[in-house]
């Protein structure tokens, strides 16, 4: 009733893309500016300091239980780093010393879901896919469905279900790229484009992939999560934006399956 109301000149949405195409179902011509969804990755390569690489990684992929719109639920690494026994103990010990509990106690380092898992999310946190395995088996809480332990799986191929499907929660995907061209093609191919990441000391390798990355918030040599307040811009590309700021080409040709969407916005 209030999106739909006539008094409503426009709305600003932080939401799904899914809310947003229903929203404008709702009012076709409505002034929405909506910042909608994301499936995160930050790119590792053979260049990269790994100790700052994956203290990063866990902290984007597992703070507020993977919970933030930018939250990383993929690692795209190079070959040679992936296949080095020594970065993946490192991972999965980093992300194993974190205490999932509730959040009011001050020893808490992953808090609880906001509801209990479902759809895609439970799907990642209870499934592999084939040619994936746990490098860090996530666990539910006994006593409270809500609460979960991160979980990491190695071996997400390119286009399967958790490569291209947001799902936001304490689970990590781990991809095996050739080389940072192809890491690129893979971190671009979700429909989504919010957060991007890159560890590289690399100058080259900075620059092509600030050329080719689409997203609308790049972070290089550090977490993808925590932009600042009235001192950041956010927001995206793709379908991880809905309004002024988008690619409206790409939103025109989404969002015209709806049905009267006014193509002169």
């Amino acid at each position: 009733r209030l999106v739909t109301h006539p008094d409503v000149d426009a709305v600003v949405l932080t939401g799904s893309w899914d809310t947003a195409r229903m929203f404008l179902g709702w009012r076709p011509g409505l002034h929405l500016h909506a910042e909608t969804s994301g499936k995160n990755a930050i790119v590792v390569t053979a260049a990269a300091d790994l100790d700052r690489a994956v203290a990063d990684l866990v902290h984007s992929a597992f703070g507020h239980a993977g919970q933030k719109c930018s939250a990383a639920s993929l690692a795209i690494v190079e070959a040679s780093v992936y296949d080095d026994e020594r970065f993946r103990r490192q991972l999965a010990d980093a992300a194993a010393t974190l205490r999932p509990g509730p959040a009011w106690d001050p020893a808490t380092t992953i808090g609880p879901l906001i509801r209990p898992a479902e759809g895609p999310l439970a799907d990642a946190l209870t499934r592999l896919e084939p040619g994936e395995h746990w490098l860090l088996a996530p666990r539910q809480d006994p006593r409270n469905p809500q609460l979960w332990s991160p979980g990491i799986k190695l071996g997400v191929a390119p286009g399967s279900p958790f490569h291209l499907t947001e799902c936001f929660g304490p689970v990590l995907g781990v991809m095996r790229a050739a080389d940072l061209d192809e890491a690129i093609a893979w971190q671009d191919q979700p429909a989504y484009g919010l957060t991007a990441g890159l560890h590289s000391l690399d100058p080259a390798e900075i620059s092509r992939w600030l050329e080719r990355v689409q997203a609308g918030n790049l972070y290089v040599n550090r977490h993808i999560t925590g932009a600042i307040v009235r001192r950041q811009p956010f927001g995206g590309w793709k379908r991880s934006v809905v309004g002024p700021g988008g690619n409206m080409a790409y939103l025109r040709r989404e969002l015209l399956s709806i049905g009267g969407f006014d193509t002169s916005l």
